[in-house]
């Protein structure tokens, strides 16, 4: 019998769980226990975990707190923490269409399978920003989904300073709350039992120009990258692997995108990568080699999706990379890990 494919999630998706559940009087290490996770497997935020376990624990947390919104609660709480990599994505973006498609391209670093994509509709005039967790997981999934998804118009709201009060929020499974609470939460009109999840919005929304300076992005970047160099306050080659590993499929990783989101001119990164005897090259390489091997031992992700969020534009380079990182082809590398 062949083994199901591994379904993973960045543990990032869990910040803030540990003292939301604390808050709310509850037994962190139990819950996390209970579905064969503990809080030092939470401590580092780009490390993998078991997106299926993930799921289970937001649902056994919201019962056994007898708290129905928690995985709302916890989007809350996740404001500058899950949306400062987006930012980095989506800030050099011109229109919210594009910026969303930048996101949709990196999802797959956070967390694998998950779909985000946009299609026309329900009515002339709108457009579905749909968003669906991989069918594998099977089971409740209404906690991490309603999570998801105020995640997801958190972010609309940021990078585009839109108040979306004419917006709406569509979910698939049975309403967990009063509806006047769902409306409350997202401030903006929901309806359950709907043929999918996502938000729903004007299409002329993606058209919408954003602006360079919004202050809610740049102080969402400012931060995430603060905390990088916070760190790693020592470790410049540190700081620019983190940098490019967030965004790497979404390409910008220049070394003057780079630079610019350090705060620095191109040319003092320069200066600075030459006084370490460090080539920015290299620095990509290798974050490439790293993530290389992390995908490709998760059978879920097709081979040209790891093309795409490592960077290149065909799947014929991968290969051609892993010929000389690895001495053989991704599938053969994937077959034998």
């Amino acid at each position: 019998m062949s083994k199901a494919p591994s379904l993973l999630v960045r543990a990032r998706a869990l910040t803030g769980f540990a003292e939301l559940v604390s808050d709310l009087g509850g037994d962190v290490d139990g819950l996390l226990s209970g579905v064969g996770m503990t809080t030092q497997m939470l401590a580092q935020p780009e490390a993998t975990i078991s997106m299926p376990g993930v799921v289970a624990l937001l649902e056994n947390a919201a019962s056994q707190l007898a708290a129905p919104d928690f995985g709302l609660l916890l989007a809350k709480r996740q404001d500058f923490s899950a949306l400062g990599p987006i930012a980095l994505i989506a800030s050099r973006a011109n229109t919210v269409g594009k910026a969303l498609v930048a996101i949709a391209r990196n999802l797959p670093y956070h967390v694998a399978r998950t779909s985000l994509r946009m299609q026309s509709g329900p009515a002339a005039g709108l457009a579905w920003l749909h968003y669906e967790l991989p069918s594998e997981i099977g089971g409740e999934q209404r906690q991490s989904v309603e999570m998801c998804c105020l995640m997801l118009i958190q972010t609309l709201r940021m990078l585009s300073g839109d108040a979306g009060a004419d917006w709406s929020v569509v979910l698939a499974h049975e309403p967990g709350l009063p509806l006047s609470r769902y409306r409350e939460i997202f401030a903006c009109e929901v309806a359950c039992q709907q043929s999918g999840n996502g938000v729903i919005f004007p299409e002329s929304f993606l058209a919408k120009v954003l602006d360079s300076g919004n202050p809610q992005i740049r102080v969402a970047v400012e931060r995430f990258v603060a905390h990088l160099i916070r760190r790693n306050p020592l470790d410049l080659a540190c700081q620019i692997e983190d940098l490019i590993a967030r965004q790497l499929a979404g390409g910008g990783c220049s070394l003057a995108d780079i630079a610019r989101q350090l705060a620095m001119h191109e040319r003092t990164l320069q200066r600075r990568l030459d006084a370490q005897q460090i080539r920015f090259v290299d620095i990509l390489d290798r974050v490439r080699r790293k993530q290389a091997r992390e995908f490709l031992a998760q059978p879920a992700l097709p081979l040209s999706e790891v093309a795409i969020l490592l960077g290149y534009s065909e799947q014929r380079s991968l290969s051609r990379a892993c010929r000389r990182w690895f001495g053989t082809t991704p599938g053969a590398l994937r077959t034998s890990s």
